[in-house]
């Protein structure tokens, strides 16, 4: 599915602030509900296609979870992987072919108006209107510090955002880059 083109900058994160380690810790939680309650809503109702999932669920997410369309887009195509990971596991792992998927806790994966990237950080904005920057170790900045600057000049050059908790208070980012 990954195009010929595109390329993934890993990075990681500087330790972050225990106040920001709280927020952060919020959003992975509430990430992980809402994608649960996605695959559960697509696996009852056995819908199909990705669209209709966003129209038959708008509603009933917006007031359980968060109103920001593009937060129910990107929570949609994280829940349809996943489905589609687990029925590609039970074909040969025999023990899961009866459960429902389940999308741990521990990553979140968003797309531009809900993040974005300037070269010292990744910027995470939350339903309450709160930017939470999450700035880059030196190192890992350094190796990819041109395609850092092109995409903060340049929303429409990266993809979706991964972010992964590390329990030791870092998380690693990979940025999808469609140039």
């Amino acid at each position: 599915m990954l195009d010929g083109d595109a390329k993934i900058l890993r990075l990681t994160s500087v330790t972050v602030t225990r106040e920001k380690q709280l927020s952060l810790q919020n959003e992975f939680d509430k990430y992980a509900s809402a994608t649960n309650f996605v695959i559960k809503s697509i696996l009852q109702k056995h819908i199909t296609k990705a669209q209709r999932t966003v129209e038959l669920l708008e509603e009933e997410f917006s007031e359980r979870f968060d109103s920001r369309p593009q937060y129910l887009t990107d929570v949609v195509k994280t829940a349809r992987v996943e489905i589609g990971r687990h029925r590609k596991l039970a074909r040969t792992i025999r023990t899961m072919r009866d459960k429902t998927p389940f999308f741990k806790p521990g990553r979140i994966i968003l797309s531009h108006p809900l993040v974005s990237v300037s070269e010292k950080a990744l910027i995470l904005k939350t339903l309450e209107g709160e930017e939470t920057p999450v700035p880059f170790d030196k190192h890992s900045r350094n190796r990819v510090v041109d395609d850092l600057a092109e995409l903060a000049k340049d929303p429409s050059g990266y993809g979706r955002v991964r972010i992964t908790w590390n329990k030791q208070g870092y998380v690693d980012i990979d940025i999808r880059c469609t140039n």
